[in-house]
């Protein structure tokens, strides 16, 4: 026998009809950022597979990336940093082969710049995201306030990350006539970090020294014993 009287239920029915129409947005949002997340990881297996490759991704690859990046954000009611900074990644892997200042590269190059910057305003203490500015800032030859407030940033929020500090010295190399003489003390120390703490990236960013013309120069100045570790110097 039930224990609600005809009043009780006249007076839950629209107490019912209440919370249902309170829960309905939390639904709404909860399926949103759901779905965002799931847009979120297909974008970044994308990611992982292109830069595990290190090749470029083919048209159709990257139109699938930039939709799921893309859709990841949209999603959301409100601007998600991470999200934004790996909306930028997908843009910039569309040229990230071409050459600096291709013509054909600077929409997307400018869209990765709008999205690195949205995401560095949301998390501005993350390095990655600084690192990630002041190279779509290389890529479009843009030697600005912009890029040098990057390269602070980014070492001044990432010294122990070696993946930043590696980045920085990349940068540093290629853009080195553009910088001045504290940034170029700053590539140096990058470099002699990443050389400590990431035996693995030795190579290529010797031979990127190489390439940019200073060999000799980072022989000059990197710490000796180091050098005499890693094997580089020798004569």
């Amino acid at each position: 026998m039930s224990r609600y009287t005809t009043e009780d239920l006249v007076w839950r029915r629209p107490f019912c009809i209440a919370l249902l129409l309170l829960a309905l947005p939390l639904l709404y949002l909860a399926g949103g950022q759901l779905l965002a997340g799931i847009a979120s990881v297909q974008g970044e297996m994308f990611l992982q597979d292109w830069e595990q490759k290190r090749t470029a991704p083919s048209e159709r690859a990257w139109q699938v990336a930039f939709e799921a990046a893309n859709r990841s954000n949209s999603l959301l009611p409100i601007d998600n940093g991470e999200y934004l900074d790996r909306l930028g990644r997908v843009n910039e892997w569309q040229g990230v082969f071409k050459p600096f200042g291709d013509v054909e590269s600077i929409e997307s190059r400018r869209d990765a710049l709008t999205a690195y910057r949205q995401a560095a305003q949301l998390r501005p203490l993350w390095p990655h995201t600084w690192a990630q500015l002041a190279y779509i800032k290389l890529r479009l030859l843009e030697f600005d306030k912009e890029f040098d407030q990057a390269l602070l940033q980014a070492d001044r929020l990432g010294p122990w990350r070696m993946s930043v500090q590696a980045q920085l010295a990349e940068i540093g190399m290629i853009a080195w006539p553009q910088l001045d003489q504290q940034q170029r003390r700053s590539v140096w120390m990058s470099l002699q970090k990443t050389l400590m703490y990431d035996a693995a990236r030795t190579r290529p960013l010797v031979q990127l020294a190489r390439d940019a013309g200073l060999y000799r120069q980072m022989c000059l100045t990197l710490d000796e014993r180091l050098l005499a570790e890693r094997k580089l110097c020798t004569r």
